[in-house]
């Protein structure tokens, strides 16, 4: 009888841990320790922090949005069906996919690789940030070409 409960259960426990290791969810960003995998700096700042996460569920983590656009751009086979999130600049540490966010070129706020790109949920978000502190909208499509 112990046999017939352990199998199943063996069987729907790898079944869920293989559903769940391919997880395209962004990952943990340990600020102070992690280093961003185009410049090497430290990701100490989670206001600016991006990263890729690949379909099978690696995560490259990046110091800032401009460092995340120039490595995908120089190695597209990291890109290709995978996910790309940037932190919310008004709540650091929120995640935004990367395609979906709107983003301002700041004038004023300086980013840690000094492209000064800030990422925002929404278009009345970015707008609101640039009513404060002077800024260009930006959208995913020149973000993306960044570091060509």
């Amino acid at each position: 009888m112990m046999k017939r409960i352990t199998t199943p259960f063996i069987f729907a426990l790898s079944l869920w841990l293989l559903a769940t290791a391919c997880s395209q969810e962004p990952a943990d960003i340990h600020y102070g320790s992690d280093e961003c995998a185009h410049c090497k700096m430290m990701i100490t700042d989670n206001r600016f922090a991006s990263q890729i996460v690949t379909e099978k569920g690696k995560a490259y983590k990046f110091d800032a949005i401009e460092c995340m656009t120039a490595y995908a751009n120089e190695h597209p086979e990291v890109s290709e069906g995978a996910l790309r999130y940037v932190s919310n600049y008004a709540e650091g540490g929120t995640w935004l996919r990367a395609t979906e966010a709107q983003y301002v070129k700041s004038e004023v706020v300086n980013s840690p690789m000094g492209e000064s790109l800030l990422a925002f949920p929404s278009p009345e978000a970015a707008k609101r940030h640039i009513a404060e502190r002077p800024g260009k909208l930006l959208g995913w499509e020149v973000v993306s070409q960044l570091g060509q």
